[in-house]
């Protein structure tokens, strides 16, 4: 295996942490939004750690396609 894709892979799993943790964190009844409470930072993180997988992601493949570019 190379790098490129064991590192898709992590992230992809990130993802995948981040929506788990989103859905076990919400709760039927809405509370009032205090980012230190309870569930809502659980919540909060795995938003956070989706959006920054994500992103992580996206930047890799720029770089590993612009590296595939420059080599041709």
């Amino acid at each position: 295996m190379n790098n490129k894709l064991i590192f898709r892979a992590v992230m992809v799993i990130i993802i995948i942490i981040g929506g788990v943790i989103i859905i076990i964190g919400r709760k039927p009844i809405p509370e009032p939004i205090c980012i230190v409470c309870g569930r809502n930072i659980l919540t909060f993180l795995g938003i956070i750690e989706v959006v920054l997988g994500a992103i992580a992601l996206n930047l890799h493949n720029k770089i590993v396609n612009t590296k595939i570019n420059v080599g041709r």
